[in-house]
């Protein structure tokens, strides 16, 4: 059976929709927190590498009859989390404030994120392997680069249609925390989830639910933060009046002894 050129074309963008949306989807979310042009960079050239090199091993997996890759996929799932829970730990942080420490972060999210989003272009590959039958050989190889070349595309249109929508939301006055970092971590703990439950416990659950399961647990732990900043910030507020009410009783004391 003959295939033509632009149905083997037209199959690697069947393909690179299927495993592009959730990239689009995450860069769509994530796009306003990346803060400088080679976070962005990172992501885009990192999420196009691993849709073009996973679909290729899972090919060459299927075609060698290896079939290791399910033995790793929960070791997958708890290095994508543990990445992506260290962020949203150091972000939780109030004391940390140092930018390496913010930066080391940034990249560790990056690189879970690439890991969640991505790590199902692996399973594409035994499906390539019945879709190429009969294919030229370069042809083969070629079709890994265009569909990694679709997903790089669906990153960047998904990028730059963020910053063009741009929404800008009022802080709600009844909400003890920040609604920005409130929707920024949600996210990220959404993708967190998603990997664990996927790849390591092999758990499948609707991305609306997971995604409010998020927003409802880091709503809980970002009001238990502001309680206890509020109460810190009485404390230290109620010290510093007993050291100036100490500090004006010494100078009083000072001032009668001089004039005694």
């Amino acid at each position: 059976m003959s295939v033509s050129i632009l149905e083997m074309v037209m199959a690697c963008l069947v393909m690179g929709l299927g495993i592009g949306a959730d990239v689009a989807l995450a860069t769509f979310l994530q796009a306003n927190t990346m803060g400088n042009k080679r976070a962005v960079l990172f992501w885009i050239v990192g999420v196009t590498l691993t849709h073009t090199l996973f679909p290729m091993i899972g090919y060459l997996l299927a075609h060698f009859s290896i079939y290791s890759a399910p033995m790793i996929s929960p070791v997958i799932g708890l290095v994508a989390f543990s990445f992506i829970a260290y962020f949203v730990i150091d972000e939780l942080d109030v004391g940390s404030e140092e930018t390496d420490d913010s930066n080391n972060g940034q990249i560790l999210v990056t690189v879970g994120l690439i890991l969640t989003v991505s790590w199902d272009a692996l399973w594409s590959g035994p499906a390539k392997s019945a879709q190429v039958i009969g294919w030229p050989d370069y042809w083969v190889w070629s079709s890994f680069l265009i569909v990694g070349l679709v997903v790089s595309v669906f990153s960047i249109v998904s990028y730059f249609l963020a910053k063009q929508v741009d929404i800008k939301i009022r802080q709600p006055k009844w909400m003890s925390f920040d609604f920005g970092q409130w929707v920024q971590l949600s996210v990220v703990s959404y993708f967190g989830l998603l990997a664990l439950l996927r790849y390591t416990f092999d758990v499948q659950w609707l991305w609306w639910k997971l995604l409010m399961v998020s927003f409802i647990l880091m709503a809980i732990i970002l009001h238990r933060i502001a309680i206890k900043n509020i109460a810190i910030k009485h404390v230290v507020i109620k010290s510093l009046a007993i050291k100036d009410v100490v500090k004006k009783g010494e100078g009083d004391i000072s001032s009668l002894i001089t004039l005694s």
